[in-house]
């Protein structure tokens, strides 16, 4: 990566005096309106330090926070979710602090804001007591769910292989939040759930591995159903699911994201399989870069 801190942060930068990006999230320019808009801005924002896939992704913007999580909830109501109470002002709340107060360590991320608000809002609505985050990179997800988690009493354990990134989570999360129940453990997820200790009623997943890993099955978000299948025999009689990066429909009308959603389906189609079998329910949540948020009733067998 090229950019420190949220990709969000770097974007909003450039575009936030440009009347047609404040009237987008006004609600006064239209989704296709605002996209032609950003290919018109292409070459500053690039310029500026932007990925050039991540313009198309910038399409994708909501115009609304509160509006995401609104949806959210009306989505997740078979699960006997309710929106959070004071939930905007909340989420208000937490952003200023991360904003101010994490170090990113020298890390980028590709968490948009409406996704740290949305994995805030579910912990706050669900009162996780133990949470897992497999493939936690530097704990900045993470950093958006703790409040929720440490409020209601629950614990977090984060795991990631990269030794600089667990040490820029420990670092951060403490300074945030001396007083939550967080672990950061530096392995494998497969590694550590050799010997977790369970029950675990919230697992984030946000893993990747190269896309020229020598086993084709745990290729970039492949390895997301060998997550999950060793997660299972670890599950709270219910549990919920969140996972980054679940995009098979298309809000924009961007071509590009023809080629994302062929490649999610090749990697992602043992995952979605094995939640078949497994969850009572799934749904893909439109974020910019997508969210999937599953829940299960009752513990049962490893597929």
């Amino acid at each position: 990566m090229n950019f420190t801190g949220p990709i969000f942060d770097l974007v909003d930068g450039v575009l936030h005096d440009e009347p047609d990006y404040r009237g987008f999230r006004a609600g006064t320019r239209t989704r296709a309106e605002f996209s032609d808009f950003l290919e018109r801005t292409r070459g500053k924002l690039v310029s500026r330090g932007v990925p050039a896939n991540d313009v198309h992704f910038a399409k994708r913007y909501p115009v609304s926070f509160d509006a995401v999580i609104a949806h959210a909830f009306d989505t997740l109501a078979p699960t006997g979710l309710a929106v959070p109470r004071d939930v905007s002002r909340i989420s208000a709340q937490v952003a200023a602090n991360i904003g101010s107060d994490f170090d990113h360590g020298g890390f980028g991320t590709y968490i948009y804001p409406e996704e740290g608000r949305l994995l805030l809002a579910i912990a706050l609505a669900a009162r996780p007591a133990r949470t897992v985050f497999l493939g936690s990179y530097y704990g900045y997800w993470a950093a958006w769910a703790l409040p929720a988690i440490a409020a209601c009493g629950g614990s977090a354990v984060l795991v990631d292989p990269d030794p600089v990134a667990a040490a820029v989570s420990r670092r951060s999360l403490a300074r945030l939040y001396p007083d939550a129940r967080v672990e950061v453990v530096c392995a494998t997820g497969e590694q550590y759930l050799s010997g977790a200790a369970g029950p675990f009623d919230l697992v984030v997943l946000d893993a990747e591995l190269p896309r020229d890993h020598a086993d084709p099955t745990r290729r970039g978000k492949g390895i997301y159903a060998h997550l999950l299948r060793a997660v299972l025999p670890h599950l709270a009689e219910h549990s919920l699911l969140v996972c980054h990066n679940i995009l098979f429909r298309d809000h924009s009308g961007c071509a590009f994201f023809d080629d994302v959603i062929a490649r999610n389906h090749d990697e992602l189609g043992a995952f979605r399989t094995l939640l078949s079998g497994e969850y009572d329910f799934f749904v893909e949540l439109p974020t910019t870069e997508g969210v999937g948020i599953g829940f299960r009733s009752s513990s049962r067998s490893a597929a």
